[in-house]
């Protein structure tokens, strides 16, 4: 893995937040660490655009979101945190977001009020904690390029 994984991604740290975005130019959680499996990871996952049409039908939609991201995770593995994997994220103690692991400990992510920006999981107060880290089920071994 290169050491200068966090360098590479600091140009992206403010890239604006898009809903059901992926690329550089605007993008959500789940389109910024698909972006990043892609491109430092060289690994292609599947979109999940689905998940928000479940989410924004009545009471029924929680439910049928809950089910297809429970098939999704299905598909993936947990890891150790390490660079190069996705980080399931918490908020305010509610999981559902994610990132994409620059260290053990640092993660980028997008969220609405920041922006693109780099989570220090160590921060002392912080919003965001930690629940997994997780790869596809089809990965073997992390290579970062």
């Amino acid at each position: 893995m290169p050491r200068d994984l966090v360098a590479r991604a600091a140009p992206l740290v403010g890239a604006p937040f898009l809903a059901k975005g992926d690329t550089p130019e605007g993008w959500d959680c789940r389109g910024l660490a698909r972006w990043c499996l892609r491109t430092f990871s060289e690994v292609e996952v599947p979109d999940y655009l689905s998940l928000y049409e479940a989410s924004v039908v009545c009471p029924a939609g929680t439910r049928e979101r809950s089910r297809l991201l429970a098939e999704g995770l299905a598909r993936w593995r947990p890891i150790e945190p390490q660079a190069g994997v996705v980080a399931w994220l918490t908020w305010m103690g509610r999981a559902g977001h994610v990132g994409y692991m620059l260290t053990p400990r640092l993660v980028l992510h997008a969220d609405t009020p920041m922006q693109t920006a780099l989570l220090d999981l160590d921060e002392p107060g912080g919003r965001y904690g930690l629940k997994g880290a997780f790869v596809p089920s089809f990965v073997t071994e992390i290579e970062v390029s």
